[in-house]
């Protein structure tokens, strides 16, 4: 049975019994071990990542204490320069301008559609006759390379 009577009073408008508020309580401690696991097992990776940036050696600094870790990591992060944090706006515009500065190089696509344009140009009025007799005949489909991505 559970020895908090008092504490069961106070729970039982929200309908927890007795074996509930026991089990709670036998939870709290396993939670609060986790818990406590999770920031060791955090602390000891911080401790393995700030040491080789900071230049000191693993073996030596095998035994830190919690609060050195963190002292560390503030200090290593407050020498960092501050980066330039722009505008949302400015942003865009630089990564849309960039964009349009790499399209030409990745999409050679205008210039096989002028080729193709001058091709279909010159094949036209270099056939003015048939071009004619076509028409008379019905739309005819015209044949040329046409670039595919696949």
């Amino acid at each position: 049975n559970c020895r908090h009577a008092d504490q069961l009073q106070f729970f039982s408008h929200m309908n927890v019994n007795s074996n509930s508020l026991c089990s709670l309580q036998t939870m709290k401690p396993l939670m609060e071990k986790r818990r406590r696991a999770r920031i060791n097992d955090s602390l000891n990776h911080l401790k393995n990542l700030i040491l080789p940036l900071t230049g000191r050696d693993k073996t030596r600094y095998s035994k830190l204490e919690k609060a050195d870790i963190l002292e560390m990591t503030v200090k290593f992060l407050s020498d960092i320069p501050p980066v330039n944090v722009k505008s949302p706006a400015d942003s865009y515009r630089e990564g849309f301008k960039a964009c349009l500065q790499r399209v030409p190089a990745l999409l050679p696509l205008h210039q096989k559609i002028l080729t193709l344009k001058t091709c279909v140009s010159a094949s036209l009025e270099s056939q003015p006759a048939s071009a004619a007799s076509r028409a008379q005949s019905g739309p005819q489909p015209v044949r040329v390379a046409v670039w595919r991505p696949w």
